[in-house]
């Protein structure tokens, strides 16, 4: 059929349609992947589905009902809840399209008796038949409208006056045209004939094709101008095709839903039978529905349809990557409050080194720090270290306030001397990473790193040199600026004057030097300042470069490529979730790292019996953290001991 054929046509349109828009997607969003550039490609995607659907449907576009059944279109009726909108609304917008209606009818067909039929029920075809009868009457045609329905559904049952005597009865004798004649008044000075069905017989078909309806039929078209006949439905029982031996020609009623077959077919049936189709009537037409089945309405619709689709696709795909990548990352098991009640803080601790035994009672005070609630920040703990070695190299705190003061990172110098829960004495703060017993390495720094500064840490990442070196080459390397040519041959230094824009190895080799020359006056000479502290500021401006580099991304899926290639270059705690960290990349995107404070530890530099440099503190953390956040201490006693 000719309706199923063009739906094949149309689900292949779209087929072709939703390729070549995701294909333009792909191509664009692979030569600009950032959000805007994925934002453009998406809408061209859209356009490009609608404009294949569009010329899809131009070239191979089924054709029109007028074209199909060869016939007009006489007009079309709005939807109206009226029966008979010409006589009880003559100046709505019904009324005026059966006036409408009519006049194209007359200039179409010249006949005098017309039938007024439908493919099937449901379509309206009696009050079309009406409304054109008295639209013909109040215009001051002399018009006739009879009720030939034997299906008892056509005008006789608007009525008062019953169907009888009607139609049939004249036919077979038993009732003249006056008796069987009704008067309606449809307008103060116009008064409409009409003729109902009357009695109904048990072969109504045999009197529908009788000599004497054919006389009725033609004595009624020397009395009046137009004469409207009301039928069955065409496809119905077939009491209309009768008729159509009587008739000069039909109006063919068809509605929003009438199949496209079924029109043919019953225009088919009505030429065969002598009452071709002289004009289609579209009822109870729906202009928004028509809006909707027009072409470019349809196509609009795919542009939306693919645009969306796309993007989400894309969103989706992006985020299932992403979540693959972040399944992928190491994790380390971290839990510090079980560590805290398993290994309890020592109550004396001993001297320390004979030259330093005056200062033992400060060290053991500024070591240790009043916690202070986990509540009103997120803190993450950032170690990284030589996987041979195994000793962390970097510990650095960093803190997240929630009350929108700025963040804050914290160096924590590895030989930086402070208690340790598992020896029960005095150990570098790196060692910690070792752990001992049933706690592990992660926790047990966490732990002391809880001990020293008062705060909670909530997370945890760490890393490798070479996992370092990856991170920091997937970002396209950090800039690192210096005033004279800088070295540290144990490092594998080498940075000349100015701003470089550092790959891994670099990068590494900066924030691991101790031994630091630069290039003065013709002279190789140790930068002032050289040593561990400054270390610390090192790995701290890297890091901030890092943060400056990582909310540069343009798009999230230039972030998923970034993460799936260092998703094995760190490891993280247990605890901390993906939507997590996305709702911590989205809080930082606004955040300029120059804004973060950076607080350092006094300290002074000494050794221990076993002649090992360490760095003694020389204030209680929370002076520090006072000084720059006073909302952090909350009027703890700082030199207390114990958490």
């Amino acid at each position: 059929m000719p309706r199923d054929r063009a739906r094949r046509r149309f689900t292949t349109a779209d087929l072709f349609a939703l390729l070549a828009g995701v294909g333009v997607f792909v191509l664009l969003v692979s030569r600009r992947p950032s959000n805007r550039g994925a934002l453009v490609a998406a809408l061209a995607a859209g356009a490009t589905a609608g404009a294949v659907w569009l010329l899809w449907w131009l070239l191979r576009r089924p054709a029109s009902v007028e074209r199909l059944v060869a016939a007009p279109k006489l007009g079309a009726i709005p939807v109206d809840p009226v029966p008979a909108p010409v006589i009880a609304e003559p100046k709505g917008k019904a009324a005026t399209a059966f006036r409408t209606t009519l006049e194209h009818l007359e200039v179409h067909t010249h006949g005098q008796v017309l039938l007024v039929s439908s493919p099937a029920p449901g379509h309206g075809a009696t009050t079309v038949a009406m409304n054109l009868a008295a639209a013909a009457t109040q215009a001051g045609r002399r018009c006739v409208l009879v009720d030939a329905d034997t299906s008892g559904r056509g005008v006789s049952r608007f009525l008062g006056t019953g169907p009888n005597p009607g139609l049939l009865d004249v036919a077979q004798g038993r009732a003249g045209l006056a008796a069987a004649s009704r008067m309606w008044t449809v307008a103060p000075d116009a008064r409409l004939p009409m003729i109902p069905i009357g009695h109904t017989s048990d072969d109504p078909r045999r009197v529908l094709e009788g000599d004497e309806l054919s006389e009725t039929i033609e004595r009624l078209a020397d009395a009046a101008d137009l004469v409207i006949i009301d039928t069955p439905p065409v496809l119905w029982n077939g009491d209309s095709l009768p008729l159509a031996a009587h008739a000069d020609g039909t109006v063919l009623v068809v509605s929003d839903q009438a199949p496209t077959d079924g029109v043919v077919e019953a225009a088919e049936r009505l030429g065969e039978a002598g009452a071709p189709i002289v004009g289609l009537v579209a009822n109870r037409a729906d202009t928004r529905a028509r809006l909707r089945r027009h072409p470019a309405t349809r196509a609009l619709v795919r542009v939306v349809a693919v645009t969306l689709l796309v993007g989400f696709g894309f969103l989706a795909f992006t985020g299932a990557q992403l979540l693959r990548s972040w399944q992928q990352v190491d994790r380390d098991v971290v839990d510090v409050d079980a560590a805290e009640t398993i290994l309890p803080l020592p109550s004396g601790l001993p001297d320390l080194a004979a030259a330093d035994t005056g200062d033992s009672e400060d060290v053991a005070r500024f070591s240790t720090a009043v916690p202070h609630t986990g509540d009103g920040y997120r803190s993450f703990l950032v170690v990284g270290g030589d996987a041979v070695a195994g000793a962390a190299d970097v510990i650095i705190l960093t803190v997240l306030p929630d009350g929108g003061d700025p963040p804050f990172m914290v160096s924590l110098p590895r030989d930086l001397y402070v208690p340790n829960r598992c020896t029960g004495g005095y150990t570098r703060i790196n060692a910690t990473i070792h752990g001992c017993d049933a706690i592990n390495g992660p926790t047990l720094l966490a732990l002391t790193v809880e001990d020293f500064t008062g705060l909670e840490v909530h997370h945890l990442v760490r890393f490798d040199f070479d996992g370092f070196k990856r991170i920091i080459d997937a970002v396209g390397g950090v800039e690192i600026c210096v005033e004279y040519p800088v070295r540290d041959r144990k490092s594998g230094l080498d940075l000349p004057a100015g701003c470089t824009i550092a790959d891994g190895e670099q990068a590494l080799a900066w924030v691991r030097s101790r031994h630091t020359l630069q290039y003065v006056d013709g002279r190789w000479r140790r930068m002032p300042g050289a040593g561990d502290l400054m270390r610390n500021q090192h790995q701290q401006e890297v890091i901030l470069e890092l943060l400056s580099e990582l909310k540069d991304f343009s798009s999230p899926d230039e972030l998923t490529r970034a993460v799936a290639a260092v998703s094995d270059a760190f490891t993280l705690d247990d605890d901390l979730g993906l939507a997590e960290a996305i709702a911590l990349a989205w809080s930082l995107r606004d955040l300029d790292p120059s804004e973060v404070r950076r607080l350092e530890i006094p300290v002074r530099l000494t050794s221990n019996s076993k002649g090992q440099s360490i760095l003694v503190p020389t204030a209680p953390f929370s002076d520090v953290l006072a000084e720059a956040y006073p909302e952090f201490v909350d009027g703890a006693d700082t030199t207390a001991r114990g958490r």
